[in-house]
């Protein structure tokens, strides 16, 4: 028996969609298996750049449940027109953190931009959901270090700074549960 063009195009698409969807299910099995954080520090070096000014230089030094220890550097943002230590600060609570955000549900997850505690929802900065059939938790950046205070308490921990300045700002998140 011999398959018509449309026949082979139409399994050839299904076999893309097989593969998105497992390439799909595996990123989020990842996140959602990240190894459960104590602490984490965060150290922001500042850089002078000719076009962009200052632009912060991260190292993420992270402390995890199990008495393991992992120190991860190369978070930058440059440009200008929105936070950069914001940008920094989400690329690491997306690597370390984001397991949280999965044990919340789309509901928790959707942003409440008037009282987030008394609607039971997230803080500014958080995005989860369905979108596309694709499901996604993610911490935002550009947005302002001051909401990471309230993200960090909504998933279950502490955010401080502990030390700051000209050319520097160190940050401890802390897990409460």
């Amino acid at each position: 028996m011999k398959l018509t063009q449309e026949e082979k195009d139409a399994r050839r698409e299904a076999r893309k969609e097989a593969r998105r969807t497992e390439k799909e299910a595996q990123r989020i099995e990842a996140e959602k298996n990240q190894k459960p954080v104590d602490s984490l520090s965060i150290t922001i070096e500042w850089k002078s750049s000719r076009t962009w000014g200052s632009n912060p230089h991260a190292e993420a030094r992270v402390s995890f449940k199990d008495g393991t220890f992992e120190r991860r550097t190369g978070y930058t943002a440059s440009g200008c027109g929105y936070d950069k230590e914001s940008t920094v600060i989400a690329e690491i609570f997306n690597d370390f953190l984001k397991y949280k955000l999965w044990g919340k549900t789309d509901e928790e997850c959707k942003r409440s931009d008037r009282d987030w505690k008394a609607e039971g929802r997230a803080p500014y900065g958080i995005s989860g959901g369905t979108y596309q059939d694709h499901q996604y938790r993610s911490f935002s950046g550009g947005i302002g270090t001051d909401c990471y205070y309230r993200i960090s308490e909504f998933i279950g921990g502490k955010l401080k700074k502990i030390a700051s300045g000209r050319t520097f700002d160190v940050y401890e998140y802390t897990d409460g549960k």
